[in-house]
Order: C-alpha cells, then sequence, then structure tokens
C-alpha cells in the first residue's frame, strides 16, 4: 500500500510537471509577442482571421488585399476563393459575396479592394480587366473596364486605380477622368504597382512594387519624391527595399508600408523618412508574415495586414511614441 501510494504521488507530480510544461509552451512560446523596432516602436498582435469556419471551404486562401469602412470593419479579398469576406472589427464574420465565373457581377481572380464613404465596394479583377461595383450588403451594381487594375483606393469622391503601368483615376460610377504615367523606371512611372494611398490633400502614395521604391505624387500626378530604385536583380542587396506591397495612411497621414521579401511592416513620415521597421523573420507564428501583401488602417493605432501566404489576416496594433 505504501508503495503503490508512493507511486500515485509520483505520477500526481509527473501529470503537474507535465501541465506546467504544457502551459509554458501555450502561454509563453505560442502567445503573440510584442515586437519592438527602431524608435521604440512597438507591435502586438489582437487577432487574426482564417475564415469564418472549419471547413476547408470556409477558410480564407490566399488572400491579397484588406480594407475597412467607417464602422471598421474589414472587407477581403479572398482571391484564391473568388469572393470576398467581411468580418466586424473584433473578427466576427458579417457576409461573404462574389462567385467564381466570368458573367457580369462574377470575379476570376479578385485583388485589390477598396470601400467608398458611402458603403460602395469597389474590387479590381486582374484577369477580367474590370472593376466591379457592390453595395454595402454586397449586391452587385455594376462594373466597368480597366485594362489589368491591380490595387485601389477611394478617396475625395474618386477611384485611384494602380494598374500594370499607368495610374488611371474615375469618378465613382467609373467613368475616367485622368491618366497619370506608364510602364516603366524613371520617375513617375510604375512597374506593377503593389499598393496605393490617397491622403485628403489628393497626394498619392504608390508602392511601385517591381521598381523597388516607393513614389508619392501630388494632386495633379507630380511626383514629390522617390524612396529607393530598380536594381539589376530583385535580390540584390542594395535595393532599398525587399518587395514593397500594401501600403496604408493613419491620421497623421504616416506610411504603413508592406514589404514582402523582408517580412516585415515599415513606417515612414509622409515625407518618406522611415521611422521604423517591424519584423523581417518569415514564419507562421501570429505576429510573423509570410509574403503579405495588401494593408489597412482600421484607426486608432490598429492595422489589418493581408498575411496571403499564411492564408489569413492579421489585425495588429501599433504603438507609435510621442516625440
Amino acid at each position: 500500500m505504501r508503495k503503490r501510494g508512493l507511486l500515485i504521488a509520483v505520477l500526481v507530480v509527473l501529470i503537474a510537471a507535465l501541465a506546467f510544461l504544457l502551459y509554458m509552451y501555450v502561454g509563453l512560446i505560442r502567445r503573440p509577442q510584442i515586437v519592438t523596432g527602431p524608435g521604440g516602436v512597438r507591435m502586438r498582435h489582437l487577432f487574426s482571421i482564417y475564415g469564418y469556419g472549419k471547413d476547408p471551404s470556409q477558410l480564407l486562401s490566399k488572400p491579397y488585399d484588406v480594407a475597412t469602412d467607417k464602422k471598421g470593419n474589414i472587407y477581403i479579398s479572398d482571391t484564391g476563393n473568388s469572393r470576398v469576406l467581411v468580418f466586424d472589427d473584433s473578427g466576427d464574420f458579417l457576409f461573404k459575396f462574389g462567385t467564381k465565373g466570368k458573367k457580369r457581377g462574377q470575379f476570376e481572380t479578385p485583388l485589390g479592394i477598396a470601400v467608398g464613404a458611402d458603403g460602395r465596394i469597389y474590387v479590381a479583377d486582374r484577369i477580367l480587366n474590370k472593376v466591379l461595383i457592390f453595395n454595402s450588403k454586397g449586391k452587385f451594381i455594376k462594373e466597368f473596364k480597366v485594362m489589368m487594375p491591380l490595387v485601389l483606393a477611394v478617396a475625395n469622391s474618386k477611384v485611384y486605380i494602380a494598374t500594370y503601368g499607368p495610374i488611371i483615376i474615375y469618378d465613382l460610377e467609373g467613368n475616367e477622368l485622368a491618366k497619370w504615367g506608364r510602364r516603366g523606371q524613371k520617375k513617375g512611372e510604375f512597374d506593377f504597382p503593389g499598393g496605393i494611398a490617397v491622403d485628403k490633400k489628393g497626394s498619392v502614395y504608390l508602392s511601385d512594387t517591381n521598381n523597388l521604391r516607393l513614389q508619392a505624387l501630388d494632386k495633379n500626378g507630380e511626383v514629390l519624391w522617390v524612396l529607393g530604385s530598380p536594381a539589376k536583380d530583385i535580390m540584390a542587396k542594395e535595393r532599398r527595399f525587399g518587395l514593397p506591397a500594401g501600403v496604408a495612411l493613419d491620421e497623421d497621414r504616416r506610411i504603413y508600408l508592406v514589404d514582402a521579401f523582408h517580412f516585415s511592416l515599415r513606417i515612414l513620415n509622409r515625407h518618406g523618412k522611415e521611422i521604423s521597421e517591424l519584423g523581417g523573420e518569415p514564419g507562421q507564428e501570429e505576429g510573423q508574415f509570410y509574403q503579405a501583401a495588401g494593408i489597412a488602417y482600421l484607426g486608432k493605432g490598429t492595422i489589418a495586414v493581408a498575411d496571403q501566404f499564411n492564408n489569413r489576416v492579421q489585425v495588429l496594433e501599433v504603438t507609435i511614441p510621442n516625440k
């Protein structure tokens, strides 16, 4: 009996030790860490969206872009599934829309997504060469032709569309107003941009992806500044960016840039001066990225990032010290 009692006591100790180790793993190792970058800037993972259920058909597949509205709802271009998913600001599923096909109102490859002040949703389909407009509930309204649209922004009652080369500006109904630049490597030329953001003054901040640079343009399309430059090799060590992708702006016109090949988030002021870089190691843990693409600023220091090759959207809080 004494031996049996001793054996039970040992088993209890072992179980307790195992439980403690499991707690340490889940609570400390797996728990999202606060990432600190230069200048004391911090990034904290809040939650991730992997889909709206556990069935494979309900999960995200290569989400390319993300947008938000006045309520802070999160709109995701679920590119691999040819649809759009919508969640509230807590990550709870609201609704989805879109079907795969070539008919009016259907998607083939939805990439860029943006939401206007009136709640209308704009989605760029690169393969079908069109931009589709839906109402705030996801009901199809109309579409208009655009040659290879990639990403877009809705601001100042205009739709700014970055294509394979030129930037084309439309009114909210899809009537062309202006066209800036062309495909190329000179200043004011572009090569398959991966992100576009517009401030209230009409200045445009463009992630000129294949040219490995960030360009800022005024409301007339004139170049304000350029950061980075094309390289002979996309993997060249001297390049300023790994691969610039999604772009977003906060209330202070700070620029949030996704750097896909640096697996990081880079923050700059509106003049192109870098404030900080967060991340840098590819991974699947919460707070890490694997060739992320689009980004949206949700307000109050919160961003959503389309973590493309991790098949999720991460919502993160970024804290920038006052100086």
